[in-house]
């Protein structure tokens, strides 16, 4: 009987760690350089059944980070599309960044629930006609 009841644990423990893990943060995609609007999108991948609300995507200083030297991106639209399972994070910026270096922290907690967070470092480049 105790055997059954451990395994049984044993078989939640393991279901809550998958269902901990399903939502996916993908890797930013920057499509401005230096000194324009800020432009970038950020995938995010949903289990089968899950759902994703605006009010519960927040760009923020994430806690624990270890760069604290390094310029948050500020002034910023944050809007969401959809595409089956998957979602896109669109982010732009109101006006051009003059940081070479800033940093996105992405939350995404709903509720109660366990939050995900992917912390964002961002070197941008200059364009051709910038270094001229």
């Amino acid at each position: 009987m105790n055997q059954a009841i451990h395994r049984a644990a044993f078989a939640a423990a393991l279901l809550l760690a998958g269902s901990a893990q399903a939502l996916t943060i993908g890797d930013i995609d920057v499509k401005s350089e230096f000194g324009q609007r800020f432009e970038a999108s950020i995938p995010v991948t949903l289990a089968a059944g899950e759902d994703l609300s605006q009010a519960c995507v927040r760009l923020e200083d994430p806690p624990n980070t270890k760069y604290k030297n390094v310029p948050m991106l500020t002034g910023y639209n944050m809007r969401m599309e959809r595409s089956g399972k998957d979602v896109t994070i669109r982010i732009s910026t109101y006006a051009g960044v003059s940081e070479p270096v800033v940093r996105i922290g992405l939350i995404i907690r709903c509720g109660a629930k366990v939050s995900t967070t992917r912390e964002f470092l961002i070197t941008q480049t200059l364009s051709d006609t910038t270094k001229k």
